[in-house]
């Protein structure tokens, strides 16, 4: 396996850094994008190693930053607080598709053959991300959300506070930075309110889907999961919800090693992509 930065420009303002480790026989393989969430990056904690085993299980995988996730060039720490403050959900489908795009034309890697099939994969909100990303594109063959929501309302839940002052806080618990998210947010989930519906979106993809979530979440209950599972394709979606995960499946940051969940997650995801990316 070899690892190979890359930066797209989505304009002036917005860069994507991101990384794609390739196969060690990577002739015809596919891929499999992965999409962080809110206050999360490339390489928060485990996610980094979990890549590492996908990749060395046949598929070129590609991590990147959101362009307005807030972590710039030093890749670690929330440094770019205003473009944090003025992120959406439309700005991360478009990071998605300017990655896919180039993923597909070659751009990323001049090495890459033509990638016949593209699999994603999504933590939290980047697995929201991900579901409305396969409702509005046909780039995906094969989708796993870990600890996903199924709906904005906790967004929502402060529109008052949120129309009051034009901003909420939002609290980094690993920093103890207090964010600010600009009302662009709110806007975008308002004025693009069908798009953004993330139930009517899994019930109209049609990607095979692997639902995973830990019955411990305390950040996004594993309800959202159910309901995502109830709204689906059923004969197409898997659902596995963990009796002892938490919503980083005991994954920390700074990476201190995996656990047996995280493990048997990666696996079961190795599967899910083995079983629709190589048919």
């Amino acid at each position: 396996m070899r690892l190979q930065p890359f930066t797209l420009e989505v304009s002036p303002e917005r860069i994507i850094r991101g990384d794609i480790r390739i196969p060690e026989e990577p002739a015809g393989k596919p891929a499999v994008i992965f999409c962080h969430g809110v206050k999360g990056c490339k390489d928060w904690g485990g996610w980094p190693y979990a890549l590492e085993k996908i990749c060395c299980a046949g598929f070129y995988t590609v991590a990147f930053n959101f362009s307005l996730n807030g972590i710039g060039s030093d890749l670690e720490h929330i440094t770019e607080l205003d473009k944090f403050a003025h992120n959406t959900i439309g700005k991360e489908l478009e990071d998605l598709a300017a990655v896919c795009s180039a993923l597909k034309n070659g751009v990323l890697c001049s090495e890459i053959d033509i990638i016949q099939k593209t699999g994603l994969i999504g933590h939290s909100r980047g697995g929201a991300t991900a579901i409305l990303y396969c409702d509005q594109s046909d780039d995906i063959e094969c989708l796993i959300t870990w600890a996903s929501l199924a709906r904005f309302d906790c967004y929502l839940a402060r529109r008052n506070e949120w129309r009051t002052n034009g901003f909420i806080p939002v609290e980094n618990v690993q920093t103890n930075q207090i964010l600010r998210l600009d009302i662009d947010f709110l806007n975008d989930l308002e004025r693009q309110y069908r798009s953004r519906d993330i139930l009517k979106a899994e019930s109209r993809h049609g990607v095979p889907h692997l639902i995973i979530h830990g019955y411990q979440d305390k950040t996004v209950s594993y309800s959202d999961a159910q309901d995502l599972f109830e709204a689906s394709s059923k004969s197409i979606t898997g659902l596995d919800i963990l009796p002892r995960a938490d919503h980083t499946f005991g994954i920390t940051h700074p990476f201190a090693g995996s656990t047996p969940v995280f493990d048997s997650i990666i696996n079961k995801t190795i599967e899910w992509l083995k079983m629709y990316l190589y048919l």
